[in-house]
């Protein structure tokens, strides 16, 4: 769906929502967006970037944003690509599926106040805006997780699976926030190098070069701060598997003690159930005798065990 809004006397907004195949048709043709940057909007998995087409004097941005959230498990977090396109002085949003949280940002800085200190707000600086904002959610996201991970980290004995499966989704979610932070400090550097490169058509102002070094910064926070996070959840991960190492070994452990114990008694019993002479055999005793026989090989054998500290509270 396209919804066209005036910014001011000279600027418009065209913000396209959930997009269709008729909605990209209209891009193309209406505003004469090159064919090429359709196909990169159009993309619902595509990688952040900048891009500059000179011959139509036409910018296209592709960030990731923070993807709203379905279900009730904070540990799933996902993320979803958002184009932005400059025609002259025309402002192009496209934005995949219903994401309210995307399109209150840019309503708040699009449709809001001027920026304070800014002696002329251009296109790209609305741009930059909308990204300061869309890029706090970066953080607001890392400390769910955080926090979530300090909550995992207390356990009685050992992790439950489901407190496993949580750490899982956590450390993978991690990973995508860093992989898309990523993407969007490179998506500004390349704003950067195209801008200062002289084959192409495009200068950035004063106040737009500030705005752009302390996007990138924002950018590199989130991801640092992403890549710091996700380093404690790993070693929570390594804390996980060595307890659960630790646990098969005691459970291996227990059973072949069992197991050797459990040895012997067959053994004595199976002489008696041959077609064999044996000695003392034929008495009262003769069941007694074997379970004698039985007991005393097994306690001498957990005596040693004992002796050796193998059977001790620390070992088990």
């Amino acid at each position: 769906m396209l919804k066209q809004t005036a910014i001011n006397d000279h600027q418009t907004w065209v913000a396209v929502t959930a997009p269709k195949n008729e909605d990209f048709t209209a891009l193309a043709t209406q505003y004469q967006i090159p064919k090429r940057f359709v196909a990169h909007v159009r993309n619902g998995k595509g990688r952040a970037r900048f891009d500059y087409d000179y011959e139509c004097d036409c910018g296209l941005f592709v960030f990731k944003v923070i993807a709203p959230q379905t279900t009730k498990q904070i540990e799933q977090v996902k993320t979803t690509p958002l184009g932005i396109l400059l025609v002259g002085e025309t402002l192009i949003t496209v934005v995949h599926g219903n994401n309210d949280r995307v399109m209150d940002a840019l309503k708040t800085v699009i449709q809001g106040p001027d920026m304070r200190g800014v002696h002329e707000q251009t296109l790209i600086m609305l741009v930059m805006a909308a990204m300061f904002e869309l890029n706090e959610d970066y953080f607001d996201r890392i400390n769910d997780l955080d926090n979530l991970r300090q909550k995992l980290e207390k356990y009685k004995t050992r992790p439950s699976n489901d407190q496993i499966t949580q750490l899982s989704e956590v450390s993978k979610s991690m990973i995508y926030l860093k992989a898309a932070a990523s993407g969007n400090l490179i998506a500004a550097r390349q704003l950067q190098a195209i801008a200062s490169s002289s084959d192409y058509a495009i200068a950035l102002t004063k106040d737009e070069r500030y705005w752009l070094r302390n996007l990138q910064e924002e950018f590199d926070q989130a991801r640092e701060i992403a890549q710091v996070n996700g380093e404690i959840v790993q070693q929570v991960t390594d804390a996980y598997s060595n307890l659960l190492d630790n646990s098969l070994n005691t459970t291996m452990w227990i059973l072949t003690v069992w197991s050797l114990a459990l040895a012997v008694p067959p053994i004595i019993s199976g002489f008696y159930g041959m077609n064999v002479k044996l000695p003392l055999v034929g008495g009262w005793w003769d069941w007694p005798l074997t379970i004698a026989l039985s007991v005393v090989p097994v306690s001498v054998m957990l005596g040693y065990l004992r002796h050796r500290h193998v059977l001790s509270a620390k070992n088990l």
